[in-house]
């Protein structure tokens, strides 16, 4: 499993943002309007949609265009954890690809390039394997109190 280099990847504040619009989603009766989501962010309406585009792909989340449109869950909150999150924003790894990126043609540049590339790729796995433990409903549940 060699790690791939993510291009157009989102920040991992923009990550955070994201676990915390489908929180806010979960616990919502209706459909939210994107100003409303970045309202409740704290952060700017172009923004929230730029990071919601990418659930709405992985199908976490549904959008409605028009005057009562917005985004609501594509699933139950219980079957989405934060590793689809993850996935779906393609969250760089900007301390894995700092160690590949500074490999050079050195003595044994080759050799310091692959086991870089595993150290990352175990890195990932590892993170993913946490990030599975956690649904979005589960977070919810301990935000509100439910």
């Amino acid at each position: 499993m060699a790690l791939s280099r993510r291009c157009h990847s989102i920040t991992p504040s923009a990550f955070g943002l994201a676990i915390q619009a489908l929180v806010f989603l979960s616990v919502s009766e209706n459909v939210c309007p994107s100003q409303e989501i970045a309202k409740m962010m704290q952060s700017g309406t172009t923004f929230m949609r730029r990071v919601m585009a990418p659930l709405v792909r992985a199908n976490l989340v549904e959008a409605k265009e028009g005057r009562d449109g917005g985004y609501s869950l594509a699933k139950a909150a219980h079957l989405i954890t934060v590793a689809d999150v993850y996935r779906a924003l393609q969250v760089s790894d900007p301390l894995g690809a700092g160690l590949l990126d500074s490999t050079t043609n050195c003595p044994g540049g080759e050799n310091i390039k692959k086991i870089f590339s595993e150290m990352t790729t175990r890195t990932e796995k590892s993170t993913l394997d946490i990030y599975e433990q956690y649904t979005i409903e589960q977070i919810a549940d301990q935000v509100f109190g439910n």
